[in-house]
């Protein structure tokens, strides 16, 4: 079986976790977003949450269903791992249709308001997942890819996220900017482990995953702490300015010489004080050149 091609899987599955809500502590919402000439989702994209839709999931680390109603607008979503295997945060490729399963194939079934595939050719992300010593699902981040009759045929992308925040990073960089060397490109929880350590005074931050390492280092204006807002970075922290530097091994910036940081969201752990949640969105330049690096880091805010 040939697998999803990379370009316009890729292409959706970007669209779909933009388009996805930020999933709040305890909340479920599901997203998607869908190619022109998609049977099922038919060139549109919607996000739903429980503030506007009945939602609901239930399913063990072998089998997932999502349910979805917003007035006569009504998803069903059954994921299925591949037999004698259980779910866990990876990639499972190849998936096909539960009725017309082979082998050791996982299954994947993506249907709204009557339209379903007879035959699918997918992928399933698993990017976050817990279960109970019961095995029922307690948390989950998952994006599912769903092409119908055909493995070239337009794409279905869909994103659910139950009981998580957002965990990824994804950097998008101008041709000429020295760190990122014109990178365009996002990573998630099945591809790439991320870390989080500090406080209030300053923190790191690494993302190692798909051929990449990359670190970020963020302190707050002298006299201050760090808290939601917008700052001036610096090569060093200073009054007016934060330190910030965001880098790889192979190319770090010589001297950090302009841009910004802006803290979405930070959390921090009430009685260690040590920095559990981040939200941020940073513009890098190096060396006084107009070119940068943009980026947002999402670890579980």
């Amino acid at each position: 079986m040939k697998q999803l091609p990379v370009r316009c899987a890729g292409i959706a599955l970007a669209a779909a976790a933009a388009l996805a809500a930020p999933a709040a502590s305890a909340a479920t919402v599901f997203s998607f977003t869908s190619q022109a000439g998609d049977s099922v989702g038919l060139g549109e994209s919607k996000v739903y949450t429980e503030a506007d839709s009945t939602i609901s999931l239930s399913g063990d680390s072998r089998h997932i269903i999502v349910r979805v109603e917003d007035g006569s607008d009504n998803w069903y979503v059954s994921l299925g791992a591949p037999v004698d295997q259980k779910f866990e945060v990876r990639r499972f490729l190849d998936a096909e249709n539960p009725t017309r399963r082979t082998g050791r194939a996982p299954y994947v079934y993506l249907a709204n308001n009557g339209r379903r595939c007879d035959d699918a050719w997918g992928e399933i992300r698993i990017q976050q997942f817990e279960t109970d010593a019961d095995d029922n699902i307690t948390a989950l981040e998952a994006t599912v890819l769903q092409h119908c009759d055909s493995a070239t045929a337009p794409v279905l992308a869909a994103v659910i996220r139950h009981n998580v925040e957002p965990l990824s990073l994804k950097l998008d960089g101008d041709p000429g900017d020295f760190v990122g060397e014109g990178i365009d490109k996002t990573y998630y929880g099945d591809t790439t482990l991320f870390q989080l350590w500090g406080d209030a005074q300053g923190a790191g931050y690494t993302a190692s995953g798909s051929r990449d390492r990359w670190s970020a280092e963020l302190y707050p204006p002298v006299g201050q702490a760090l808290h939601v807002g917008t700052y001036a970075i610096a090569e060093t922290a200073d009054a007016s300015h934060a330190g910030f530097r965001f880098e790889r091994p192979t190319r770090r910036c010589p001297q950090i010489s302009g841009g910004t940081l802006e803290l979405k969201a930070v959390e921090f752990d009430p009685a260690t004080g040590a920095m559990t949640g981040l939200h941020a969105e940073f513009v890098q330049r190096c060396d006084g050149s107009s070119e940068a690096l943009r980026g947002t880091i999402r670890y579980q805010a």
